[in-house]
């Protein structure tokens, strides 16, 4: 069993948003309030880094990108599918692979994780981001959680 990587296309995108993970889907409409749209955003936001992730039969496991916030600040996200559930931890050996470049490529990175969604914020915390103070966010102000690496030692978004 394994997990590889290509370019996220736009049927990745579609592949994931008929089989997302219910904590991405609640964190999606939280956030944005439409998480199909919130996908496909983040692809269109991410054209020069967005890949996804799949398994030997084809099948899509999750979409993640980075995208420019700022001259400084670059935004990660990802997004995973029920399937990425069973691969969970060959996808967890793979990031931890590949993430060193990412770094080298996007050295200061933040973004929010919904305070509930306690998979990705443990995962996050492995791969070396730091954990702010619950805030409310999104159409229904629930608490996301600000985590950030690189950009000193602090992180203030507004």
């Amino acid at each position: 069993m394994a997990v590889f990587l290509r370019r996220a296309s736009r049927r990745d995108c579609e592949a994931v948003i008929a089989d997302i993970r219910p904590a991405d889907e609640a964190e999606l409409v939280a956030s944005d309030g439409d998480a199909r749209m919130a996908v496909i955003k983040g692809w269109l936001a991410s054209p020069s880094y967005c890949w996804a992730g799949y398994d030997e039969r084809g099948r899509t496991l999750g979409v993640f990108g980075v995208y420019a916030e700022s001259w400084y600040w670059s935004c990660p996200w990802l997004v995973g599918t029920r399937a990425l559930e069973s691969r969970r931890r060959e996808f967890a050996a793979l990031s931890f692979r590949v993430f060193p470049r990412v770094r080298a490529r996007f050295p200061n990175m933040r973004n929010f994780v919904d305070a509930r969604n306690s998979a990705s914020i443990a995962w996050l915390s492995k791969l070396g981001f730091t954990m702010g103070a619950p805030v409310e966010r999104g159409p229904y102000g629930l608490p996301f959680i600000p985590f950030w690496i690189g950009g000193g030692d602090e992180c203030v978004i507004r």
